[in-house]
């Protein structure tokens, strides 16, 4: 039988590394430098290391051409850095893995699952991530510039001061991190093309978009309930039928922005600007239920 201390010795989690043919990306490839990741256990203890892969353009290729017809395996690859301007890389699985500063400029990235990827400063400008999953994104500072998340889940990422201009943007987006991050010209407005559907519309439900600039931005049907808009600049933003229940707008500046028929049942207004300035805010629905400041 036994002792408690060999018992304790032999239900130790162990964390195995090896390296491959696979980890190198392709058979015959340099072997792909490896690092390592903490993961948690359902109970939340570290019972493991997670081997990070290092890949550079070319192994990255290799690795998409050996996939060929079927969704390519990129977990857990580590492309810190590297520019993937211009690939195709859709419905690749890319959970876990690392673009902390790549290039993504132009890149395919339809249907792509990147749960947890981190992305910070990561440059995804222009490129198409229509109908991808994007939950619990590292993608603070990351330039988003002209790209496209139509259909995309954007649900509890971190996007903090990253910059969203004229993208446009039919998500889920509850509970995202959004403060600072610049909105000017994005196009969030309702699809009216798939109205059949549903409406297809951006959900910023409790999400956090403290000091975000939205200034010119379409937010036509937009749902921002409960979210918090604390000084955000909203100047001509079109805020027309959005949905702005007790979403907080403290200290935002309203000028120019248009309201009509938005629900503000419980929106805070208190020491916003250019709230005299809004448009269509008589033909707002619950107005009453609204809070402003005094007069």
């Amino acid at each position: 039988m036994a002792t408690i201390n060999q018992t304790r010795t032999l239900l130790r989690p162990v964390a195995v590394l090896s390296t491959c043919a696979l980890c190198a990306g392709v058979v015959g490839a340099p072997p792909a430098a490896l690092t390592t990741h903490p993961t948690p256990s359902s109970h939340g203890a570290l019972v493991a290391d997670t081997p990070l892969v290092r890949l550079d353009r070319s192994q990255l290729e290799q690795r998409l051409a050996a996939a060929r017809d079927s969704p390519p395996d990129l977990s857990n690859i580590d492309l810190s850095g590297v520019d993937l301007s211009g690939l195709d890389l859709k419905r690749a699985n890319l959970v876990g893995a690392r673009l902390a500063g790549a290039r993504l400029v132009g890149a395919n990235l339809f249907a792509c699952d990147l749960t947890d990827v981190v992305a910070t400063g990561g440059d995804f400008s222009h490129a198409n991530l229509d109908g991808s999953v994007l939950r619990r994104a590292d993608l603070r500072r990351a330039n988003l510039e002209g790209a496209s998340l139509f259909a995309t889940i954007v649900e509890a990422a971190d996007l903090s001061e990253a910059n969203l201009r004229e993208t446009r943007i039919i998500g889920y987006l509850r509970g995202a991190k959004l403060a600072g991050a610049d909105l000017r010209g994005s196009n969030a407005g309702a699809d009216p093309g798939n109205q059949s559907m549903g409406v297809m519309r951006a959900t910023f439900v409790s999400a956090d978009l403290t000091g975000a600039d939205l200034s010119g931005a379409n937010l036509f049907k937009a749902d921002f309930s409960h979210a918090a808009l604390t000084r955000a600049v909203l100047t001509g933003a079109d805020l027309g039928n959005a949905e702005l229940v007790q979403t907080d707008l403290t200290g935002a500046d309203l000028t120019g922005a248009v309201l009509t028929k938005a629900n503000v049942d419980g929106a805070d207004f208190r020491e916003a600007v250019g709230v005299d300035q809004i448009k269509g805010l008589d033909e707002a629905r619950n107005l009453d239920k609204a809070i402003f400041d005094a007069k």
